[in-house]
């Protein structure tokens, strides 16, 4: 395996977890409109900009990023990610 390839996943899942929560945020009404009665969550009387299918195509990429991210860390950290590279 190339010696680039961790980095570069690392960086791909990091800056796919960034945009997918900035999108999030950017887009709460629509976010809360997707999980309205649970937990305490009301939505905005405002349209939401967003479907709740995009809601959750985003989270699921918020989720997959952040999931690549621990597990590439923890390949890392424990020497796994060593034995693949020689």
């Amino acid at each position: 395996m190339p010696l680039w390839l961790f980095p570069t996943v690392l960086a791909v899942a990091i800056i796919v977890t960034m945009v997918a929560g900035i999108w999030l945020m950017l887009h709460l009404t629509a976010f809360a409109r997707t999980f309205a009665g649970h937990a305490d969550i009301v939505p905005s009387p405002r349209r939401s900009r967003a479907s709740q299918r995009t809601v959750w195509l985003v989270l699921a990429a918020f989720a997959a990023g952040l999931m690549l991210t621990l597990a590439v860390e923890i390949l890392a950290m424990t020497g796994v990610a060593n034995a693949w590279i020689h």
